[in-house]
């Protein structure tokens, strides 16, 4: 019995020795996304596909950490002046670059004058309007001025300040978004724009660098072991694959060739739901379509509400893509908090700035001249080929034409000529789009339905009115004042219709329950910085 008893200690040790090499996880995880970047650089862009891919490669001054609390990143803090308008940030200690070399405030002062100088066209600069002359000399407004008097200023290596045009409370968590991700300053002066074209002269500053890339397959990264929290981070590889057809990305995730689904669609929404694969979170952003003020049907803003207001968006959220998304009733998303009640989002609070009625809808179109829809020209409704935007576009095509005797043509125009027909040639009626905004204030969405930049996305909307309160908006009102401003910014939105708001977004994923730690931040950007995979 003796004899027994040891032989059996002895195998339950060597067995438990063995045990750590036979559990050995390969930490790497696959991410699908529908494409690949637009721009590897992230001063250039502005689409999302590439927000995804930055967010992992670079860190801002600050940062969100595993719980989305903002926290100091490249910055170990700042200081702010008595006027609230100048914010000087002390860098953290011996901070490199992926390549080894030193990353100092002079690279911030830099990326962000590349993001100012008109000659970039930078599409992102928007963002930065809130530092000091960004604005007028990006839009040529002030011809005495040069990139020398744009608010930011390294004042050594470790010391950056920056300079705002008027208090903005928001303005921390601005650094922490896509728009104020910093570039090297060093890479691109030795390899000019072709810095991002391979691994070997890409430089970043985030927890992951890229080791290849594959175009229109996937690029993959590896952990970078610069980064300033290296011992902190588990992952070793980071995947991107990009697969645009939602179909295939979804067989490839079931047969466990993904670890984590960005396209979910209505099929892989019904089959998840409730099971501890779907990823759910609000987002401050949504889907909305353009209306091009200047064209023949559409050129009555009362034609533009009549259209708002008389589409079931219950239906077209709950049939026709079988989604939980929100149907908005407003312009500002539902993820976003309330100004004067944090606690609350903004719509819990305010309410809708319009209800659907398609009487009143009938009613304006008469005044406009078209009553039953009579005389008004056929609508070209302009989307991708994506199933998913067809089957919206054909329901709103079969709505307005039962509720309001509209004719409406639905066109599709593939992915690479979409934007160029609809931003630079105007060539639509209606277009669909969407839009996340990039901090946690109504303004990151609001900028976008200025009178200069419904032209810059051909929907060619005049509103002097809705600038003013933009303007206000960005001067630094807060409080109260702020929250009735807000409201009437959206009422006038409503007023002129330069775009239909239809859904509020939700961030939806579907995630391996062997993937733990995995986060998006409130734009829906994925970070994977506390990611890790446990089998």
């Amino acid at each position: 019995m003796k004899k027994l008893f040891t032989l059996a200690l002895v195998l339950c040790l060597a067995l438990s020795m063995a045990a750590p090499a036979m559990a050995e996880t390969e930490q790497k995880i696959i991410y699908q996304m529908s494409n690949e970047p637009q721009y590897m650089d992230p001063t250039l862009n502005e689409f999302e596909e590439g927000a995804q891919v930055h967010m992992n490669l670079f860190r801002g001054l600050y940062k969100f950490d595993q719980s989305n609390n903002l926290v100091p990143a490249m910055a170990e803090g700042y200081t702010l002046s008595e006027d609230e308008t100048v914010y000087t940030f002390t860098l953290r200690d011996g901070l490199v670059w992926s390549d080894g070399s030193p990353l100092t405030a002079y690279d911030f002062e830099f990326t962000y004058k590349r993001i100012a100088d008109p000659a970039n066209a930078s599409a992102t600069c928007y963002e930065l309007y809130c530092i000091k002359n960004v604005e007028k000399l990006f839009n040529g407004l002030d011809d005495s001025l040069t990139l020398d008097d744009v608010g930011v200023k390294a004042l050594d290596e470790k010391t950056l300040e920056i300079t705002l045009e008027a208090p903005t409370p928001w303005f921390i968590s601005l650094t922490a978004s896509s728009a104020f991700l910093p570039v090297c300053k060093a890479a691109l002066e030795t390899y000019g724009e072709e810095w991002v074209k391979n691994p070997e002269t890409y430089v970043c500053n985030g927890p992951f660098m890229p080791k290849e890339f594959y175009p229109n397959e996937k690029f993959v990264l590896v952990k970078n072991p610069n980064y300033y929290e290296a011992d902190n981070v588990k992952l070793e590889t980071l995947e991107y694959v990009f697969l645009n057809a939602a179909e295939t990305a979804l067989l490839a995730y079931e047969n466990g060739e993904i670890d984590v689904l960005y396209d979910v669609n209505a099929d892989a929404e019904a089959r998840y739901t409730g099971t501890p694969d779907m990823f759910s979170q609000g987002k401050i952003g949504m889907r909305f379509y353009h209306m091009n003020c200047k064209s023949e049907a559409l050129q009555d803003p009362r034609v533009r509400q009549a259209l708002t207001i008389s589409i079931d968006r219950k239906i077209l959220v709950e049939n026709v893509l079988q989604s939980d998304y929100e149907p908005l009733y407003g312009y500002i998303p539902h993820a976003f908090p309330d100004i004067v009640e944090p606690e609350k989002g903004w719509r819990e609070v305010n309410g809708n700035v319009f209800e659907e009625d398609v009487e009143r809808a009938k009613e304006l179109l008469a005044e406009a001249g078209y009553p039953n829809g009579e005389g008004l020209p056929t609508i070209r409704l302009c989307s991708t080929p994506t199933a998913s935007l067809v089957k919206v576009a054909q329901a709103m095509q079969a709505m307005w034409k039962q509720n309001l005797g509209i004719d409406v043509e639905v066109v599709t125009y593939e992915t690479g000529v979409y934007w160029t027909k609809v931003n630079d040639e105007s060539d639509f009626d209606i277009a669909y789009t969407g839009n996340t905004g990039s901090y946690l204030d109504p303004l990151s969405l609001l900028v976008n339905f200025t009178t200069a930049k419904c032209y810059e996305n051909g929907s060619d909307c005049d509103n002097e009115v809705y600038d003013g309160y933009v303007a206000q908006l960005q001067a630094g009102i807060s409080g109260q004042e702020r929250e009735e401003v807000l409201r009437l910014a959206e009422q006038e939105l409503f007023n002129t219709c330069p775009i239909l708001p239809v859904y509020s977004y939700t961030t939806l994923r579907l995630v391996k329950p062997y993937v733990k730690g995995f986060q998006v931040n409130y734009g829906g950007h994925a970070n994977f910085e506390y990611a890790y995979v446990e089998k």
